[in-house]
């Protein structure tokens, strides 16, 4: 597993998500708690952009459907509703490992 860098420490405040790219993949890197999470940036229910949802602790909320994922495991937290629709997740959420290193932030991929 190569680790690339795709940040500072400084370019993700506490509490956001912010696309990056890693090994020719786009993903997001999210900032909780001071620590740092990588993984994929599109829902693996419908392919929205994860990088446009929100953060309720370590767990990204999808925008679309409000489907939560653990960033630290993937694993699904809650299934995803719209509107009155109840469904199923495909899958769990791709998640990277993080590295930081002084000020600079790194993915394996």
């Amino acid at each position: 597993m190569d680790y690339v860098r795709v940040a500072g420490t400084g370019d993700v405040a506490e509490g956001r998500i912010v696309p990056i790219e890693a090994g020719g993949r786009k993903l997001l890197l999210a900032r909780v708690g001071g620590a740092f999470y990588a993984a994929q940036h599109k829902c693996p229910h419908l392919g929205f952009n994860l990088c446009r949802g929100s953060l309720d602790g370590a767990a990204v909320v999808c925008p679309l459907h409000k489907a939560k994922f653990d960033l630290a495991t993937g694993v699904i937290e809650r299934d995803p509703k719209l509107l009155f629709l109840s469904m199923k997740a495909k899958s769990d959420l791709a998640v990277y490992p993080v590295r930081v290193e002084g000020e600079d932030v790194f993915v394996g991929v």
